[in-house]
């Protein structure tokens, strides 16, 4: 789990900013649109909501009946700087915070990259529990090992993913994949020569592992934009991408 401060302040600062973030945001976003169409209503869970940049563009959207957890003071605190309905929680053993069948989404964005397929499986099995009959799972996950880097060592990652890989982890429970993409697919060349090069720093112990910084930094107006518009100029050319440094998914019941 993140533990370092920085990286929690890294997040809050570029949330809003940073074109990763923001296409994540939108993606939710739709998603939510196109389950319950105009209805605002709708009661939102945000499992392991960092320091509330998500929370914060759902409620700017309409969507007040939000709330989220982390296990993380450092980012609870942060989300109670943008007043947020925030309380620390472990996401291994929540199983007793909530009602059942409670919400009508439920968000998990990067956060199972840290645990064992085990505890993934029951991380969703209490998903399912709290989710509603007709409700929806959306989570975005970090994919391919070709893409490992700094990054995930920064922020405590064991694994990374493939669409079997959470197939195969979720098959014994009452849950389907309705919908899946993994995205970044035009940026993806850039992104593989940057991992590769850490990977070999890595190897040849060039990186300083005391003092390893994620990827969470905003860079100037004008790259930040243009990773914005070629990520959009993607979405509009791939309904459903098949390779990228992200996987999202939704999932539903099984009824």
């Amino acid at each position: 789990m993140l533990i370092n401060y920085d990286e929690y302040r890294m997040m809050y600062e570029a949330e809003e900013k940073l074109w990763w973030y923001r296409i994540l945001h939108e993606k939710v976003l739709k998603e939510i649109q196109n389950r319950f169409q105009a209805n605002k209503q709708i009661k939102i869970l945000d499992a392991g909501c960092g320091t509330g940049g998500l929370m914060s563009f759902l409620i700017k959207h309409g969507y007040e009946n939000i709330q989220g957890f982390d296990y993380s003071l450092d980012a609870v605190s942060f989300c109670k700087e943008r007043n947020l309905d925030v309380q620390q929680t472990d996401i291994t053993n929540f199983e007793n915070v909530f009602g059942q069948e409670s919400f009508d989404v439920i968000v998990n964005d990067d956060v199972v990259y840290q645990f064992d397929n085990s505890t993934i499986a029951n991380i969703f099995h209490t998903f399912q529990s709290i989710l509603k009959s007709d409700g929806i799972i959306i989570t975005n996950n970090n994919a391919f090992n070709v893409f490992y880097g700094t990054h995930d060592i920064a922020v405590g990652g064991k694994q990374r993913f493939t669409l079997s890989d959470f197939e195969k982890t979720l098959e014994n429970l009452p849950l389907k994949i309705t919908h899946h993409t993994y995205w970044s697919l035009l940026l993806s060349p850039l992104i593989l020569v940057v991992r590769l090069t850490q990977q070999i720093q890595l190897k040849l112990n060039l990186i300083d592992l005391k003092n390893i910084k994620s990827d969470v930094t905003v860079p100037s107006d004008f790259v930040n934009n243009f990773f914005y518009q070629i990520v959009k100029l993607e979405e509009r050319l791939f309904k459903k991408g098949f390779f990228g440094s992200s996987l999202f998914l939704v999932l539903r019941k099984k009824l």
